[in-house]
């Protein structure tokens, strides 16, 4: 038990470390804390999986660099150019979020990245031409944030009076779309959203390099690499929960004029169908089943009134499941799409995470905005 809880606390080392807040930061104490939360028999099957998928999900912001790196490197071979200032040169670097989001802090990182490794400032890019239209981002769950940045991008002023559309359509300028951690069903899904709202050739333009795309899909071959329990032995109380969630996801249809949606509230029970993400799948089973009956006592306890927030982290209102189940983490946040445990201070329950959410702490703050990182 000491020894994962160290090593636990030792991945996380840096998390929110920048802000010097001790406060903020994951202790050993701290995940002592937050699993005694949980019935004792559970304590070495969690810690044992979140010190594996923390390993393999959690993005320090070294780890970051390393991959802006690689991206740039990445691009420039895609590029044909001779270097990787020369890339830089030709390419720009897209700033569509608000200040604090996660777009923006990383921007921050890449100028001092590539003002260490190759002497250029983050104004400098594009300098030559816009040839290379380049989006960063850390988390992409549902996917709202991108669809709504680019959509909006694509219709304002390229050059010479051609928006941003027709420069993509036309090869003057390449649209590249990067993430930290990707969900590659979503992706798929929001670039068939943009063929619809923008049109099918900007979508068919579209490339992409991240630095872990995650399987969120029920195909025979998916790994099901995130948070959804399997229908065995599930208790009443779940049997209930799911009931709820039908009903109000089937209301806000009905009011919104949509066609229900199918439930996707369970995994088949031979899915996967070869155990490689958790350390076996007799854990996994357990961890599941214990995020989701943490999830719905904390909802239960918290009296949450919000359509949106699921035990197993946000989710659309359109969509009938548990929540989004999402396990990716960066050392600045958790997307509000993982596990309540997770980042959700309410209903006496303390998470392993204190996260930030634009200019307001998740303590004690009842959130009303969309489910999307």
């Amino acid at each position: 038990m000491e020894e994962l809880i160290a090593s636990i606390a030792t991945t996380l080392k840096d998390y929110r470390e920048d802000e010097d807040n001790i406060s903020v930061q994951v202790s050993e104490d701290h995940v002592a804390e937050w699993i005694e939360q949980f019935d004792e028999e559970l304590w070495l099957p969690i810690l044992t999986e979140l010190e594996s998928i923390f390993k393999k999900r959690y993005c320090s912001k070294k780890s970051l660099r390393q991959f802006l790196v690689l991206l740039i490197d990445a691009l420039t071979k895609n590029s044909g150019l001779p270097s990787e200032v020369d890339f830089l040169k030709n390419a720009q670097f897209l700033d569509l979020q608000r200040r604090g989001k996660s777009q923006t802090v990383i921007l921050g990182i890449l100028h001092e990245v590539i003002s260490d490794k190759y002497g250029l400032s983050l104004d400098e890019c594009g300098s030559i031409s816009r040839k290379y239209s380049i989006y960063i981002d850390d988390v992409l769950c549902s996917g709202l944030t991108l669809v709504s940045n680019i959509q909006e991008w694509s219709k304002t002023e390229f050059e010479n009076g051609q928006t941003n559309k027709m420069a993509v359509e036309d090869g003057s300028t390449k649209l590249f779309l990067n993430y930290i951690f990707v969900h590659k069903k979503n992706f798929d899904k929001k670039l068939y959203e943009m063929e619809k709202k923008i049109s099918a050739r900007f979508s068919a333009k579209i490339k992409s390099y991240h630095m872990h795309e995650i399987q969120n899909t029920l195909t025979p071959t998916s790994k099901i690499d995130l948070i959804m329990p399997n229908s065995v032995d599930q208790p009443e109380n779940v049997q209930e929960y799911q009931v709820e969630i039908i009903e109000t996801v089937d209301a806000y249809s009905k009011e919104k004029g949509y066609k229900t949606s199918p439930e996707e509230f369970f995994r088949l029970d031979n899915l996967p169908k070869e155990e490689k993400f958790f350390t076996s799948a007799e854990n996994r089973k357990l961890v599941e089943d214990a995020f989701l009956q943490k999830g719905i006592e904390i909802l239960r306890k918290a009296n949450v009134n919000n359509r949106n927030m699921r035990a197993l982290g946000y989710s659309m209102p359109s969509i009938k499941n548990f929540g989004f189940g999402a396990l990716c983490f960066t050392w600045r946040n958790v997307p509000n799409n993982a596990p309540l445990v997770f980042w959700y201070a309410g209903g006496s329950f303390t998470p392993l995470f204190k996260v930030f959410r634009g200019n307001n702490s998740a303590f004690n703050f009842i959130f009303d905005f969309s489910a999307d990182e």
